[in-house]
């Protein structure tokens, strides 16, 4: 008797985070610029200095994230040990390329990922040939204790620069094709990440970015659950909204966030509010949150 009680606070425990976990779970894309070289391109492993400040970031402002789909990370060992501390396991894959930009997803350790059927990987190339462009990171997150599945998830970071569209577009072609293979409609899929979306002023085309691909994924029954008017990267002086989530139409999303930071400027503002010291510390990119309704 004495062992059963014991065991029985952590027995609760569990079916009290199995229940959170059934009926939502809270997603956030974050690109952390070139992390694991100090946030620049031309920094080596030993620069990198951001750890304390983005887990302070992380556990202040993001501790209830269920999963992160992180993007540019050059060291995925470093911030596995980093979110390991946070009670999350991650996924990513390896790659020939010394400085290449990985995707990675990180879940809490109550929610496990599966490669979904056919594969036995994570990763799923968008155009052959192109070692320089990054793959899809995919896979079935199920309940670890019950094996539930839960959702599709699918993390992105297209091609760059404003006059790539066509090369995105094909990217998202791409996977759409892998994605009729595998979507089950029982649960949602969610399409998550930096999507390099341009809007038409810097494209020079009829239509932007996001609305080209916003028409793709409509075709898989998908919507947008970001907008095209937050900015999610700051320069400087200006800024963009690349960064989106995309959910099966029929599965209700709340609470759609983008951390402040890069939208207007805020006065008086210290440390993670603060653009110029949160670009030095954190990263260019504002991570974007959102708690989806699995029922």
């Amino acid at each position: 008797m004495g062992k059963l009680k014991k065991v029985w606070p952590w027995l609760a425990c569990a079916l009290v985070g199995l229940n959170i976990a059934a009926s939502s779970l809270k997603i956030t894309t974050f690109n952390i610029r070139w992390y694991g070289l100090g946030g620049e391109i031309s920094g080596h492993r030993g620069d990198e200095y951001r750890d304390p400040f983005i887990k302070e970031f992380l556990t202040t402002k993001y501790i209830n994230t269920d999963i992160f789909v992180f993007q540019e990370i050059i060291d995925t060992a470093r911030l596995a040990d980093l979110m390991d501390g946070l009670g999350h396991h991650c996924v990513t894959y390896n790659h020939e390329q010394f400085n290449h930009q990985h995707l990675m997803i990180c879940l809490k350790k109550t929610l496990d990922i599966v490669p979904v059927k056919g594969d036995d990987d994570y990763i799923f190339p968008l155009i052959e040939n192109r070692p320089f462009l990054r793959p899809a990171i995919y896979g079935k997150v199920i309940d670890r204790y019950s094996k539930k599945p839960l959702l599709h998830l699918v993390g992105l970071h297209l091609k760059a620069g404003p006059y790539s569209t066509n090369v995105r577009m094909h990217q998202v072609e791409t996977l759409i094709k892998r994605i009729k293979e595998f979507k089950n409609e029982s649960i949602p899929l969610v399409i998550a990440g930096d999507l390099n979306s341009y809007p038409t002023y810097s494209t020079e085309l009829e239509k932007s970015d996001l609305e080209l691909i916003g028409k793709q994924l409509d075709s898989i029954g998908l919507s947008r659950r970001t907008s095209d008017y937050d900015w999610t990267y700051r320069s400087n002086t200006s800024g963009h909204s690349f960064d989106h989530a995309f959910v099966s139409n029929r599965f209700n999303s709340r609470y759609v966030e983008v951390w402040r930071t890069c939208g207007k400027s805020i006065p008086n503002a210290k440390r993670l509010e603060n653009l110029s010291w949160y670009k030095r510390f954190i990263s260019d990119h504002c991570p974007v949150s959102f708690r989806l309704d699995l029922k």
